[in-house]
């Protein structure tokens, strides 16, 4: 087993996580769980020394995580994902807005049921719903809790020196993957993991939950029935606290997201541990939209753009607009042509400026 140097292994590359390991070839294949995933067959050995175990994880049941309707506003779900990293909505769409979701929906899952490149087989995807879906963007995507919560994480507003000027840009929350799953039986278990990853998004172990740790919130909508047995997801809470490489422990930590009905919804963010659960009913179909939010000065997940007509975007509405993606986040990130991409989207629309606003800077 020979030694890998860290620093040989990153050359140029930043890590705020690989001095921490030990890196050694792999001396042959290894068995291991997900062998039959060829992005997941081991590749090398990584030695570390295990972060402690704190803080310990909270022994919770559902009830402790779930808010009524009436009882849901940005202020209560935004306490619970502070404290735990999910938090359960109940009738977080009425059954009227599930129906118009699904009859998007239920024409691609059914036209996809029979793809042989499904992997696992069990499972059909819908990405980039918002791109195939009005009513995903109309009912989900622009939902008031949904654009609350998420603004309160992941918006940013920040002062910057611009020649003699203070000038003050607004980076709003904007769609950064929105997946539809319907899972049959028999379908496995997904591995256990952070979705911050994609961000490189390294945490450190905190007691309190500190703003600006997050690169994603997610909002997931059942479209079915979720149960622990249909493969509702597992997850670890309070796991957004935790050292970057605190090992999870899938069967003593993980609960599931059991007994949700159509139009129930969940928040979770993304430094939270999880993962599907297996379905291992006889006959249940698990039905569920997943809609990640990121800060729009963070690359999206999904290219939703490239495969769309560009006339499938102009029906929406200005502030739709900005929240898949298509408006400019000040003061410069995602400009077309040097414009706000909304004017070529919205005829008479005018952007006088790419800052909130332009101070005049004085001794106090």
């Amino acid at each position: 087993m020979d030694y890998i140097s860290s620093e040989e292994y990153i050359g140029l590359a930043t890590t705020k996580t690989l001095h921490r390991l030990q890196l050694h070839t792999l001396p042959k294949a290894a068995d291991n769980a997900y062998a039959n995933t060829p992005s997941l067959s081991e590749t090398k050995i990584a030695k570390l020394e295990l972060p402690i175990e704190e803080p310990p994880v909270p022994k919770l049941t559902m009830a402790d995580l779930t808010l009524s309707k009436e009882e849901a506003n940005v202020d209560t779900v935004s306490a619970m994902l502070e404290k735990y990293g999910v938090c359960v909505v109940k009738q977080f769409l009425e059954p009227e807005q599930v129906a118009r979701v699904c009859n998007d929906l239920d024409p691609i899952f059914e036209a996809k049921k029979d793809d042989p490149r499904l992997f696992p087989k069990e499972t059909i995807r819908v990405t980039g719903a918002v791109s195939k879906s009005p009513a995903v963007v109309n009912e989900i995507l622009s939902h008031p809790l949904n654009v609350q919560v998420s603004e309160k994480f992941l918006a940013k507003k920040n002062a910057f020196w611009i020649a003699d000027n203070i000038n003050i840009g607004y980076s709003p929350s904007i769609i950064s993957s929105s997946i539809g799953f319907r899972v049959g039986p028999g379908a496995p278990a997904q591995g256990i993991h952070r979705d911050d990853h994609s961000e490189h998004n390294v945490q450190e172990k905190v007691d309190k939950y500190v703003y600006g740790r997050e690169t994603q919130v997610g909002i997931s909508v059942a479209l079915s029935r979720v149960t622990k047995e249909n493969g509702g997801t597992r997850f670890i809470p309070g796991s957004h606290l935790w050292d970057h490489l605190r090992k999870p422990r899938f069967e003593e930590d993980c609960m599931y997201i059991d007994g949700l009905e159509p139009g129930d919804g969940f928040f979770m963010l993304a430094s939270i541990f999880h993962g599907a659960g297996a379905n291992v009913t006889k006959d249940e179909f698990r039905t569920l939209l997943i809609l990640f939010m990121s800060s729009a000065t963070s690359r999206q997940k999904e290219n939703i753009y490239l495969t769309t007509p560009i006339d499938y975007w102009k029906q929406f509405s200005i502030d739709q607009l900005r929240l898949l993606g298509l408006s400019m986040s000040e003061p410069f990130s995602g400009m077309l042509e040097l414009q706000d991409p909304t004017v070529s989207l919205k005829p008479g629309y005018v952007r006088k400026s790419n800052y909130s606003d332009i101070c005049k800077v004085v001794a106090p």
